[in-house]
């Protein structure tokens, strides 16, 4: 007899043998009664139970997208150095930055031309700026050129166009249209945050989230367009009205030296803080990695994650001709886990046992032999289910690739992106990485990798992150909205057990702010576990949730976070 059962029958024993009438329960008939009403009324109570858990569940699934619980890529710009290469050349998604120490690899965003060379002085606002040196002021300021940001830039082989070619500023550059001119040569300039990814598409990664990051770090992107002039780009001797506006010692190592000499000016002019830096050849990069996986006749699923190397899937290559030959299932979507395969083995083992003896020796069947095997078999599964309740298994989730059973074709590969989630975020500004490309150089993260996270898999964030979404359709108009989100990327970050040795509190306080008073919002994060407080401040939680409020606030106010 099950032990619920049991409780159920002598919870109903003290109550009978309290009631006035003292109900006699030496009948063996009145027992059994006892017994089926007590077995009755558990079942009930389980049912009820698996209703309550699965309406929640079905909720989730209704409300959430796939876009909400998958994992996230992190995202960061690298600055590629001088290689073995001396012509300008291309890089795009089939190029691999691997940082060796969290086992990541970081894939460009964009197509981009890489111009081997450097940048050696920047004149603007009449002010010369070289690199690890201190700015030097026009001897005889030009104000015809003060406007404008005029480069030289030692190329390492000849240049026939900068086309595709990115450049990185530390300050944003006016928003009206940019020009840069080599010699008599035009190329147009625009913001890279504008442009299309090739591979990426918004289900892959946020786009808004990426934008808004490079603003919070302070780093704007410029591309080079396209020029209607292919020939090779005229290198030059120092421009004469640099030579005029300073003295003969400043600019004596410049003297002799044929530069390329990058000319960037707008209609209203540019006017940057002399602390702007400025360096060519930086590409933006996310952690993703392309993968295949072969589906055949005698092997039509395979699993497309990795839980040893915390690799998560993200999106399938797509292929017209493929895309009627399979299928793709998320375990951890549809949330068919361990538990759910418990409740529907339990659910049959119940309902078979109970009725067995209503059919067992039925004539219709005349097959009480098969049945009773039937009944044994099931008795040993639901006896298996000890394993899981002891807690010894692993739960069974993630993605898989499933060919379609009404394929009867040759084997296929499938191409798909995986990315490292939360373990992308190690990469930190001056990081290093490798290449196995032979042309380029060193690579150094200019910005810390932001935005990778995990896929959310427990329940009970699912709920939190359906709540914050009903709620307020992702938005954050209210304080208790804001504190909703906090918690509920919180649990998404470190897990639901975390939440409690945390409180998160939010204050208000009045800052000076360009001469003016502004209201700000101050949230606070108590941690009450030393190791626990220790892995938040080791991680990228804070950076990622400001950026992500940022995106969702509907207020004005500043924003602090401790």
């Amino acid at each position: 007899m099950d032990i619920k059962v049991r409780n159920k029958v002598a919870e109903l024993q003290r109550a009978l043998e309290q009631d006035e009438q003292h109900t006699s329960l030496s009948d063996p008939v009145a027992k059994m009664m006892l017994v089926a009403m007590a077995h009755q009324s558990c079942e009930i109570e389980r049912k009820m139970d698996q209703t309550v858990a699965r309406l929640s569940e079905q909720f989730c699934d209704q409300v959430l997208q796939r876009s909400n619980l998958q994992a996230q890529p992190a995202v960061s710009v690298v600055n590629i150095g001088n290689g073995r290469e001396y012509t300008p050349y291309y890089i795009d998604e089939n190029d691999t930055f691997t940082y060796k120490s969290a086992k990541c690899n970081f894939r460009p965003i964009f197509r981009s031309r890489i111009v081997p060379g450097r940048i050696v002085a920047c004149f603007m606002n009449n002010m010369l700026l070289q690199p690890n040196s201190t700015p030097l002021q026009a001897t005889w300021p030009d104000n015809k050129h003060k406007d404008e940001i005029w480069l030289a830039f030692d190329a390492a082989g000849e240049v026939n166009t900068l086309e595709d070619a990115i450049i990185a500023f530390s300050h944003p550059l006016p928003s009206d249209m940019l020009m840069a001119e080599v010699g008599d040569v035009q190329i147009p300039m625009s913001l890279v945050m504008e442009d299309t990814p090739r591979t990426l598409n918004s289900n892959f990664m946020l786009m808004e989230f990426w934008k808004k990051s490079l603003v919070y770090y302070g780093l704007w992107l410029y591309r080079f367009g396209k020029c209607s002039n292919k020939r090779t780009l005229h290198r030059g001797e120092i421009p004469a009205w640099i030579m005029d506006s300073y003295a003969q010692e400043i600019i004596e190592p410049l003297v002799g030296n044929r530069y390329l000499w990058i000319r960037i000016k707008a209609s209203r002019g540019i006017s940057l803080p002399l602390n702007t830096a400025i360096l060519l050849n930086s590409i933006p990069v996310v952690n993703y990695d392309i993968q295949d996986v072969k589906l055949s006749y005698s092997e039509p699923i395979q699993r497309l994650e990795n839980d040893k190397t915390s690799t998560f899937f993200l999106d399938v290559v797509q292929n017209q001709e493929q895309a009627q030959e399979f299928f793709i299932r998320d375990f951890d979507v549809c949330q068919y886990d361990n538990e759910r395969i418990r409740e529907d083995i339990t659910n049959l083992y119940h309902h078979y046992v109970n009725d067995y003896f209503a059919f067992v020796d039925s004539n219709s069947l005349h097959d009480g032999a098969t049945l009773r095997s039937l009944r044994q078999s099931m008795m040993m599964v639901y006896d298996s289910l000890d394993e899981y309740r002891s807690g010894n298994t692993r739960p069974y989730g993630g993605a898989y690739a499933i060919r379609n059973p009404r394929n009867n074709q040759q084997p296929m590969v499938l191409t798909y992106f995986t990315t490292n989630g939360e373990r992308g975020n190690m990469l930190r500004r001056g990081g290093r990485l490798t290449s196995t490309n032979v042309a380029v150089g060193d690579v150094e993260a200019l910005i810390d990798a932001t935005g990778g996270r995990n896929k959310i898999r427990d329940i009970k964030t699912r709920k939190e992150l359906a709540k914050h979404i009903v709620n307020s359709n992702d938005r954050l108009f209210t304080k208790i909205d804001l504190l909703q989100y906090c918690r509920m990327e919180f649990m998404r970050a470190f897990g639901e057990e975390a939440m409690g040795y945390c409180n998160i509190s939010l204050s208000e306080s009045n800052i000076p702010v360009d001469g003016h008073i502004e209201k700000c919002i101050n949230l606070h994060f108590n941690i009450q576990s030393e190791v626990l407080k220790e892995e938040v401040n080791n991680s990228d939680f804070f950076n990622y949730l400001k950026i992500n409020i940022e995106l969702r606030k509907s207020f004005s106010y500043k924003l602090t976070i401790s």
